[in-house]
């Protein structure tokens, strides 16, 4: 399950589908390789201004050393030569210098227009803070984009001339970055159809994030009548209005601060700042046409929501689920930062794959619904066009862009089978049996990348190895049940090219 087992793949519409190059793959603590993407839509042709970074924990040192085994050299007495690559994750882009390093700076200075950032922790945001320092030969400030919370922390914490000096275009500074403020949910006013609520963050590619919940602040109050639980100690704890809790989007982010979306009324004073923001983005293909429609989905860290005292990815869930239904949403971004091994108690806001299972299974859920009204939606129409003697065809508007509807929270609490006689029929396939074998089930079709997985930095194994090796187990299990999901699943690398 080493890495060059990764490696991407061609869809039936190379040419109008979705690239992601992998800069930074891990969680830490080693910071040569931490949380860091380039996204493009193919359609685009690598134009200058169509990149888009997603986090950026690791950037232009990655991007240099992913370059330097096609640019190893540099040779200042000779004139450097215009290249177009012909393999890698940057194939078909033209470079205009001898060396790795000039190379890459000019990947970030022409061709990388918007930073789109889940949140700020220094993971996520180090490379692009520590490389602002290389925006001033460009024409027009970096764009950040990302929702009102974390916009508010990094022009607080970051850009404030104590921690990096303020590069922005507000409060009087430089003028390097400029901010894009999202709207959570996206904005509904712009696009209609499935690109309702998506707005154009760069050439070719449109964004619409929602907020996710990163577990419990370290600071916050543990009042002693709680029960712990998990990244969330505060579960069990009765609400003032009995248990109910507002709707995710009631409540505005505070600035520079990470937020609870709770109970309505008064609050007790430590539910008011312990839950850690995050977001999950959808990335859409802009301009596709109609049936070449594209979206992958990329969640930046998030607990489950099992054990969360904010659970919101229920509702990125049923964003999700039309999309999968349809064929348009194929790939799948989301963290699995510890194997099975890791406590619940210890999970720091991230995800295990026994996690990550319960979740998609959940979201499996979801998608089986929307594929059981579209077959009898589409059976309606055969039957109405047989009447009538036309030919009623089902596009891809049919499935209207409602989320799907959610049965009850209780779909989340998805216990995986402890039979240990289970344990004798799985055996998850190792490098020398072949790929594991993908099951028929609701997410067929649909590539789960595994990202943010912490490196243990022991001999033996990388963790992500056995990261890998549970979730299939896991997905064996539940074929054994009749339940599989049917996606796949790959751990990201630094270097590694994703098509969708």
């Amino acid at each position: 399950m080493g890495q060059h087992h990764h490696t991407s793949r061609r869809t039936s519409s190379d040419h109008n589908a979705i690239q992601v190059i992998c800069l930074g793959s891990g969680g830490g603590p080693s910071e040569d390789n931490v949380t860091g993407f380039l996204v493009r839509s193919t359609a685009s042709k690598w134009a200058k201004g169509s990149l888009l970074a997603v986090d950026a924990g690791s950037h232009l040192a990655a991007i240099t050393r992913i370059l330097e085994r096609d640019f190893p050299l540099f040779d200042a007495n000779k004139e450097p030569p215009s290249t177009t690559l012909q393999e890698g994750p940057f194939a078909g882009l033209s470079f205009p210098y001898a060396s790795a390093r000039a190379n890459a700076v000019h990947v970030v200075r022409e061709h990388v227009a918007t930073y789109l950032i889940t949140h700020p922790h220094l993971d996520h945001l180090a490379g692009f803070a520590i490389n602002t320092a290389a925006f001033h030969n460009t024409s027009r400030p970096k764009r950040l984009a990302a929702l009102p919370f974390t916009v508010n922390a990094i022009k607080s914490h970051i850009f404030n001339d104590v921690i990096w000096p303020n590069l922005t275009d507000e409060d009087n500074g430089v003028g390097f970055v400029t901010f894009q403020r999202l709207t959570e949910g996206g904005n509904l006013a712009l696009g209609d159809g499935h690109s309702r609520g998506f707005i154009e963050v760069c050439d070719g590619l449109e964004v619409k994030g929602f907020r996710i919940s990163h577990g419990q602040c370290a600071s916050a109050p543990r009042p002693d009548h709680q029960v712990r639980r998990g990244s969330n100690p505060n579960i069990g704890m009765m609400a003032p209005d009995g248990g109910r809790r507002a709707s995710v989007f009631s409540q505005p982010s505070q600035p520079g601060t990470p937020t609870f979306y709770g109970q309505s009324g008064p609050q007790p004073d430590f539910m008011q700042t312990c839950v850690v923001d995050s977001t999950a983005f959808f990335i859409r293909a802009a301009e596709t046409g109609m049936g070449r429609e594209r979206e992958i989905l990329v969640f930046g860290d998030v607990e489950p929501d099992s054990i969360s005292l904010c659970p919101r990815t229920r509702t990125v869930w049923a964003e999700a689920a039309p999309k999968i239904a349809l064929g348009i949403l194929r790939g799948l971004l989301i963290e699995c930062s510890y194997n099975d091994d890791q406590p619940d108690a210890v999970l720091f806001g991230h995800l295990a794959p026994r996690h990550l299972i319960a979740e998609l299974q959940v979201l499996a859920e979801m998608v089986a619904e929307r594929k059981k009204e579209l077959g009898e939606k589409a059976g309606r129409k055969r039957k109405r066009a047989s009447t009538h003697g036309g030919d009623d065809v089902m596009g891809n508007g049919d499935a209207g862009t409602g989320a799907a509807t959610p049965k009850s929270h209780h779909a989340h609490s998805v216990q995986l089978p402890l039979d240990p006689d289970l344990d004798e029929k799985v055996n998850p396939s190792e490098p020398e049996n072949g790929p594991p074998r993908i099951y028929e089930g609701p997410l067929k079709g649909v590539r789960v990348v595994v990202i943010h997985v912490k490196d243990t930095m022991t001999d033996g194994p990388p963790v992500g190895e056995s990261i890998l090796q549970e979730l299939w187990a896991h997905e064996t299990r539940l074929a054994l049940q009749g339940k599989a999901l049917g996606c796949s699943f790959e751990i990201s690398f630094s270097g590694a090219s994703f098509l969708f």
